[in-house]
């Protein structure tokens, strides 16, 4: 058998598809012809790693997003959400930064500095021995 004639059977020998007498053909020649067995490995490369799969529409993957954020409970996000929040959060920040100035800083409030040590009581009367 020629290289020609068995090139139109290396396909169907990659799937198992051809008999069992074109089989044993294409076993004895491989060994024997390099150029042969070159194609049949490119053939098998391009059919194992072909992007035949199917890919989702456009239209589907919208439809499987909107499945996902209506059983999550969430809905689409608007622009102004993002930063509408991180001002109120800042706000509340800033907020209760004054709020506990506000509450150190007044009377009864311990000292920001470093506190002197306290001062002995001086009492107007002297103690006097005998007294």
């Amino acid at each position: 058998m020629t290289c020609d004639e068995l090139r139109s059977e290396l396909i169907p020998y990659h799937f198992g598809e051809v008999s069992a007498e074109a089989r044993e053909r294409l076993e004895a020649h491989l060994p024997g012809c390099p150029a042969c067995v070159t194609e049949l490995l490119a053939l098998k490369r391009a059919i194992e790693t072909a992007d035949l799969a199917a890919r989702p529409s456009d239209v589907a993957r919208a439809r499987l997003r909107a499945a996902v954020a209506s059983a999550v409970g969430a809905g689409p996000r608007r622009r102004w959400e993002r930063p509408l929040a991180f001002a109120f959060a800042a706000s509340a920040v800033v907020a209760a930064v004054l709020a506990m100035q506000t509450l150190t800083a007044g009377p009864g409030a311990p000292p920001l500095g470093p506190s002197s040590p306290p001062a002995a009581p001086s009492s107007s009367r002297a103690l006097s021995p005998g007294s």
